[in-house]
């Protein structure tokens, strides 16, 4: 009898054992899964979904800032000493905020291709840098078309870094260094017409006084012939000299009077306004996402001091669409202003944005 009631003891205790192994299997399984979550998974890179995600932000935000292409020594700093995790966490938030290429170390290109830099065979960057390429490959030519030389070649560079063998950056380079030229033919073009305003008002300045040192020689002269005792002084054959003499007087007093008259209208430099400074308007999320074209055509005033004041749309297609992102880049702009006689004056100025992927 002892040993039955010894036997089915021991089986009981067996019997209760089982559910404690079972329990601690699924504890120990349910471990290992969530170390995988957070140390082993490749974080979600998709970039559409972060664009959708911030379409209803950028809706209902008062305006969007310009792309900034000063490059921030904190914010390269701060790139260099991130972890991967850390990089794939600063990527996605750049991703939300819609700082795809800029500005300069603190957008997700670079997030994603410092990655590769640390783990060369990371896919989650790669595959990431695939979908960014496109929308990379826009705001270049973006900048490109508004001639924002220098933030369209960083940008360039850092294409090249994520797929050098890609056939659009052989028609971003291109475009590139056809606006290049461009920009530099348009510079001297106005150093040269600087130049020659200058040397045009150093040779008025030379006339006039030229004109002026006769004129107060001639004045004695041309007094004494005029004066009714002069015949009267002179006798004989000394009074005949004296009338020729005095008769080319009165030309130089005329030349005198005429010099002002012919020289006012050339008081100094008139040109129109010269834009020196352009800001890319942000492409708008809706559009992006929809990957729609268009254009704003804009007129403003271009003060006196080179400032953009009273921007407004005239037309646009399609309407309200890329109204807002072009009004605020055009209010950004800097030029040189219109001269009207070496004088700086306020001037309208049309411009048509073309928004193109």
């Amino acid at each position: 009898m002892a040993a039955r009631i010894d036997f089915r003891s021991s089986h009981h205790m067996r019997g209760n054992a089982a559910p404690k192994v079972i329990a601690a299997v699924v504890v120990v399984g349910a471990l290992a899964a969530a170390g995988w979550y957070f140390f082993l998974r490749t974080p979600d890179v998709s970039i559409p979904e972060a664009v959708t995600q911030a379409v209803d932000s950028a809706q209902t935000a008062p305006g969007l800032d310009p792309v900034v292409v000063t490059p921030d020594p904190a914010a390269l700093g701060k790139l260099n000493t991130l972890t991967v995790d850390q990089l794939f966490k600063e990527a996605r938030t750049a991703l939300n905020e819609q700082r795809l290429v800029s500005p300069p170390g603190n957008n997700a290109l670079e997030f994603y291709l410092k990655i590769l830099e640390k783990e060369p065979g990371n896919s989650g960057a790669q595959d990431a840098l695939r979908e960014l390429f496109t929308f990379a490959a826009s705001a270049a030519e973006q900048d490109i078309n508004a001639r924002n030389i220098d933030n369209a070649n960083r940008v360039v560079e850092l294409l090249t870094k994520a797929d050098p063998n890609n056939y659009t950056l052989t028609i971003l380079r291109s475009k590139l260094d056809a606006q290049r030229k461009i920009v530099e033919r348009e510079a001297a073009q106005a150093a040269a017409a600087e130049e020659a305003a200058r040397r045009r008002a150093a040779e008025s300045a030379a006339t006039a006084a030229a004109s002026a040192s006769p004129a107060t020689g001639a004045t004695p002269d041309s007094a004494t012939a005029a004066s009714p005792t002069a015949p009267a002084a002179s006798t004989g054959t000394g009074s005949r000299p004296a009338a020729p003499a005095a008769t080319p007087d009165p030309a130089p007093a005329a030349a005198s009077t005429a010099t002002p008259v012919a020289t006012a209208p050339a008081g100094g430099e008139s040109r129109e306004a010269v834009l020196v400074k352009s800001v890319p308007p942000q492409y708008p999320s809706a559009a992006l996402r929809r990957r729609q074209e268009g254009w704003v055509q804009v007129e403003f005033t271009v003060t006196s001091s080179g400032a953009v004041a009273n921007a407004r749309v005239l037309d646009a297609d399609p309407p309200r669409t890329f109204d807002r992102a072009a009004l605020d880049a055009v209010q950004r702009w800097s030029f040189n202003p219109a001269m009207r006689n070496g004088a700086a004056v306020d001037t309208t100025v049309r411009r048509r944005i073309e928004f193109k992927m």
